[in-house]
């Protein structure tokens, strides 16, 4: 989506909005109606139950496009007395260029570039109105107040997801993803380095995460040596968290995230959400992930996670669900989330935290070492590993090597897997700590003596 020019914001917002509530946005949608042409006056209200019928019929095309066309031709008339007719009108026209996208793959690229180009501006506006609409009503929750705006979103999102799946499920992409084949650490921290070059340039809050973090705690880079040659490689992505004030943030910064990345030679970016197929709450989740991939000198995958830390309350979040629902049986709702909203507690990278982490685990942020780099990182590193933990991770003792949630086929997780650590490895592993902790680095130094059970030939080593 691109940033959306002054000019057309003049043309979208009115100069003086009629309402400055909920309440009396619910009345101007009710009472207000305008010129349609030859179709005489349109009643906002009628217009709203065109759209829920069509919604409910499953209708792969709204078919009243001059209603559709009219609302857009009076966007800044109709703005100013219900601005939720406008958002409706923009979501359905999004919905009809991706369908033709998707429905007609006989048109030119051209033409299809010229669709998509379209919706990402129409999305951009919708952005922009929303935003718009919080501050006119003074940061009042958002409510639908019987569109169906949700609805209109996850069919959009819908679209988006095909579209998408077309794209980076090609053979060729797969086929670099799936064999990424080999990277050298001097060649992955040259890729961190650009990462924090954008993320720092850009001046938002942002440190790595998992894998990536632990490598950093534990050597101060990607990999190190142990005993007897083995040599410890933690991580092949570059895992980073990323901060955002609100949902409506994100597109915008992921953009330009993308844009400063390929600006570096990185060949794509993506979004999607973590939210599973299966679950019940994929339709209604945001696009929280940005994927950014880079195939030469090797490859090399950015797996961004944002997160969102301007809700009141001492916790941040990945997902919530506003406006409806309740975010599922297990969730968390107002005041962590917001008036009106709910943290759904089992879906998203934080749902080993119960879809939480706290704000204090964040910051102040610390330093953590990545070679000659110095990058942020979380204050209690390893309460985030925790919130994010996944199957394969053992966060209860993360100072030592595992060859746990590796990649089998990798020689060095086998070799692990084979031989194990032994107390000199331990012995290292304690000197590297205290060597990055006099450099002024976190490091894996207060987490040894959480391995509370290690092999017996370690438990001298591990206890000091």
């Amino acid at each position: 989506r691109r940033e959306v020019p002054a000019a057309e914001l003049a043309e979208l917002f009115p100069a003086v909005p009629r309402f400055a509530s909920s309440a009396g946005i619910r009345e101007g949608c009710r009472a207000s109606s305008f010129g349609a042409g030859t179709d005489g006056r349109l009643a906002l209200e009628d217009f709203r139950e065109h759209v829920v019928g069509f919604y409910a019929s499953d209708a792969p095309r709204y078919a009243q496009e001059g209603l559709l066309a009219a609302v857009l031709r009076h966007k800044q008339q109709v703005s100013a007395v219900c601005p939720h007719a406008v958002m409706q009108a923009l979501l359905l026209r999004i919905e009809d260029l991706l369908l033709q996208v998707y429905t007609q793959p006989a048109q030119s690229r051209e033409l299809h570039l010229r669709a998509l180009a379209e919706a990402a501006a129409l999305h951009g506006r919708l952005v922009a109105l929303r935003q718009w609409l919080r501050n006119v009503t003074g940061g009042e929750g958002f409510s639908e107040l019987g569109w169906p705006l949700q609805r209109g979103e996850s069919r959009v999102r819908r679209y988006y997801d095909m579209l998408w799946r077309d794209v980076y499920n090609s053979a060729d992409t797969w086929a670099v993803m799936e064999q990424p084949g080999e990277i050298s650490d001097e060649l992955y921290h040259a890729a961190l380095a650009e990462v924090a070059e954008v993320l720092g340039a850009l001046g938002v809050e942002w440190w790595p995460c998992r894998g990536t973090l632990i490598a950093l705690l534990r050597h101060g880079r990607r990999s190190g040596n142990l005993s007897r040659g083995l040599l410890d490689v933690v991580e092949r992505d570059i895992d980073v968290m990323l901060g955002v004030r609100s949902e409506e943030e994100w597109p915008r910064l992921a953009e330009a995230v993308e844009r400063r990345m390929r600006a570096m030679g990185w060949d794509s970016c993506w979004t999607k959400s973590s939210a599973e197929l299966e679950s019940s709450l994929r339709d209604v989740a945001r696009r929280d992930l940005l994927y950014c991939i880079r195939t030469s000198p090797a490859y090399v995958l950015l797996d961004i996670t944002s997160y969102i830390y301007g809700a009141p309350g001492p916790y941040v979040f990945v997902h919530r669900v506003c406006g409806g629902g309740d975010g599922g049986s297990s969730s968390t709702g107002s005041p962590v989330a917001g008036a009106g909203c709910a943290v759904p507690a089992g879906i998203g990278p934080l749902r080993s935290g119960g879809g939480l982490l706290r704000r204090d685990s964040i910051l102040p942020l610390s330093r953590c070492c990545a070679e000659a780099l110095s990058v942020p990182c979380p204050r209690r590193p390893l309460e985030t590993i925790r919130a994010m933990a996944h199957s394969g991770l053992d966060a209860d003792c993360i100072a030592l090597p595992t060859a746990r949630g590796r990649d089998p086929q990798d020689p060095w997780t086998r070799r692990l897997q084979r031989e194990g650590l032994r107390a000199e490895d331990v012995r290292l592993l304690r000197e590297r700590a205290e060597q990055l902790e006099a450099r002024g680095c976190s490091s894996m130094a207060p987490y040894f003596a959480a391995c509370v059970a290690p092999p017996p030939e370690l438990a001298a080593a591990a206890a000091g």
